[in-house]
């Protein structure tokens, strides 16, 4: 039995997990979230499947240790190795790219663009779980290897920016007309409006408010939802 006081952990790479914290405080109000930002090592997107698990398992210590009755893995990267991570811990993990692929399963997109860290992208993860569900949708993606770390360091520099952007998101229209884009890395939300402006004929899929709603339905069903009117 969860209890409803313990926190709910959200971790990250940096700072882009705080996507997902504003996401959990306007649907979860009453909750206390602990967020562990690894600005230290980011970005996790050019290192190794090992060092991405090891530096991985000590934020899900810190976390454990905390009490934690969730922990929402809101790193791209860090989540297409959480059927490696899951067993190593007593706590629910959920994966924002799982959430993110049973989004576009359910809305039966035909296909789709996805713009990630290189890791994330070139794992496949995203196209393994999306084919579990829609074998036939074309997902098509473009790994960045600045954006993260720009939007990271507070590095709002709008030409560079959006010179990242379309050159990453240009690459995947060259190869397939997508209406809809995922933003694969939980970063660039925190630029959205500089995407907006890029390619405003794109419908932009937000994995954190996917990956909120996630926390949300399994704490209900746990019945360990925490009653407090604010968090």
């Amino acid at each position: 039995m969860l209890n409803k006081s313990n926190p709910i952990g959200v971790m990250d790479s940096g700072i882009g997990g705080l996507t997902v914290v504003r996401e959990l405080q306007r649907i979860l109000p009453g909750e206390d979230i602990i967020y562990f930002g690894d600005s230290a090592n980011c970005p996790y997107g050019n290192k190794t499947a090992d060092q991405i698990f090891e530096l991985s398992c000590h934020m899900l210590q810190f976390l454990g240790s905390n009490g934690v009755k969730c922990t929402a893995v809101a790193c791209n990267t860090i989540s297409t190795m959480a059927e490696r991570l899951r067993p190593c811990f007593d706590f629910r993990i959920i994966s924002i790219v799982e959430e993110a692929a049973k989004y576009v399963i359910r809305e039966k997109l035909s296909s789709v663009g996805l713009i990630g860290t290189e890791f994330t992208v070139a794992s496949g993860k995203y196209a393994e779980l999306i084919h579990q569900g829609a074998p036939d949708c074309h997902v098509v993606g473009k790994g960045s290897p600045l954006l993260a770390a720009l939007v990271d360091r507070g590095d709002f520099n709008q030409h560079d920016i959006n010179l990242e952007i379309t050159t990453q998101v240009d690459n995947i229209l060259s190869r397939e007309k997508v209406n809809d884009l995922i933003l694969g890395c939980t970063h660039y939300p925190i630029v959205e409006e500089n995407f907006h402006e890029c390619y405003p004929q794109l419908h932009l899929i937000n994995p954190a408010l996917e990956q909120a709603n996630a926390v949300k339905t399994y704490l209900a069903e746990q019945n360990a939802l925490n009653p407090q009117k604010k968090g």
